[in-house]
């Protein structure tokens, strides 16, 4: 798995350095999303583009195909194409992953994985954003799922640092303090 990341980060990093030559890094991140989504959700596709015995200029292709109805740039086009050819689909998701990294630290922004007891609503997550801005020092993207064992609050993670706003964790710091009395 660390040899389809070190793989991935390399495609990630070639196509973030002539995006950014075409000043189109937003919109080379969101096709390129876009193709991975399509690729994703039709299993038949993502089959075929995997079969070791299919010709590289086939899968090319039919790659680049897919992400010209998308309305995919010649550059996105031509990479997912690329990467097709080379039977590296199954890094598609991972390299999509990469270069938003490269995108975020280019944009000096930073991700929040918030799980929360029930669904956050738009000015919510804005508050939410805003708080950990001060914090991280950085714009902060949240990027919320909804865990319903959770009885109440969120609990946000930036990197390495975790942030536990939940009632679950404030029942279990209150049980700590009483049981040291």
């Amino acid at each position: 798995m660390r040899r389809q990341e070190a793989t991935a980060r390399r495609y990630a990093k070639a196509l973030f350095q002539v995006a950014r030559e075409a000043r189109r890094l937003d919109a080379v991140g969101d096709e390129l999303a876009n193709v991975l989504e399509v690729l994703a959700a039709d299993r038949r596709l993502e089959e075929f583009l995997s079969r070791p015995w299919i010709k590289g200029a086939t899968k090319r292709s039919v790659a680049a195909a897919v992400a010209e109805r998308l309305g995919g740039s010649p550059l996105v086009r031509d990479f997912v194409g690329l990467v097709a050819q080379r039977g590296r689909t199954d890094h598609l998701a991972e390299i999509a992953r990469a270069y938003r990294s490269l995108l975020d630290a280019e944009r000096d922004r930073v991700r929040a994985q918030v799980r929360s007891a029930v669904a956050l609503s738009d000015a919510e997550r804005g508050r939410l954003a805003v708080g950990l801005a001060r914090i991280a020092g950085k714009e902060v993207i949240v990027e919320g799922s909804v865990d319903a064992r959770l009885l109440g609050g969120f609990v946000a993670q930036i990197g390495s640092l975790v942030l536990d706003g939940s009632l679950d964790g404030q029942l279990t710091r209150m049980r700590e303090r009483l049981v040291r009395g």
